[in-house]
């Protein structure tokens, strides 16, 4: 008996280190689309039972496009990929949520960002082959990576490591939260109700509410393009090494 009073005590000991675990591992932070939504509505005094100005849909856009325009404004979401070149290949397919490229490595040493313009000073470099020192995204073709020289062969191919500024996915279910869920972000959540706050308000005329309101988000934006990628523990000393040969 003392031994099962033993076993079942052990028990709840493990579960609740497991559900303290997982307290913890929750954002501190962590608005929902719903909540996001509903404090859009308070902010402009449209959270009444009946008789609304905006249905959910249209205030859905608005956040959406709140964490548009904060991705375009400071670029938060990073994200990162790998892949192998091949030889007799000079263009490769970016991921789907591309915007731009933060740093490209083949086999950890640091390549060069050219752009065509500048590559078309060096005769004929379309058809140079070789180790690759150099990559480039034509804006006639944003969804995908060049490198010069293209690789021909077993010794010039190698692996690509390609970091990238990201987009974030449109949020439509109301348990969703923003910023593509990444935890370090949860906690700007509210500027998305500012910037709904904003467009709410000036669709239905109270522009001096609305100029408060972007003022709160501008603020905000500004405030967590600051801080949002910032790691002040990293200084770091040495330059990466770049393939030059």
């Amino acid at each position: 008996m003392l031994r099962r009073f033993r076993s079942i005590h052990l028990g709840n000991i493990i579960l609740s280190q497991l559900l303290a675990l997982f307290l913890l591992a929750l954002p501190a932070y962590c608005d929902t689309l719903a909540v996001m939504r509903e404090d859009c509505r308070v902010l402009v005094r449209d959270s009444g039972s009946s008789r609304r100005r905006f249905s959910d849909a249209t205030l859905n856009g608005f956040i959406n496009e709140g964490q548009r325009e904060t991705i375009s404004d400071i670029q938060p979401i990073r994200k990162s990929i790998e892949f192998e070149l091949v030889a007799g290949t000079t263009y490769y397919s970016l991921p789907s949520d591309f915007v731009s490229v933060r740093r490209v490595t083949r086999d950890y040493l640091a390549l060069r960002e050219e752009s065509p313009s500048s590559l078309d000073k060096l005769a004929e470099w379309q058809s140079v082959a070789g180790l690759p020192t150099r990559y480039f995204v034509s804006f006639a073709s944003r969804t995908k990576v060049g490198f010069y020289p293209w690789p021909d062969g077993s010794t010039s191919t190698g692996t690509i490591r390609l970091e990238y500024n990201a987009s974030a996915v449109d949020m439509t279910d109301d348990a969703e939260t923003p910023f593509n869920g990444i935890a370090e972000l949860q906690q700007y959540g509210h500027i998305l109700a500012h910037y709904c706050a904003y467009r709410a308000a000036m669709i239905y005329g109270q522009t001096d509410l609305a100029a408060v309101y972007l003022n709160d988000y501008q603020k905000d934006v500004k405030r967590m393009g600051e801080t949002a990628t910032d790691r002040p523990n990293y200084n770091p000393g040495i330059t990466p090494a770049v393939n030059t040969r």
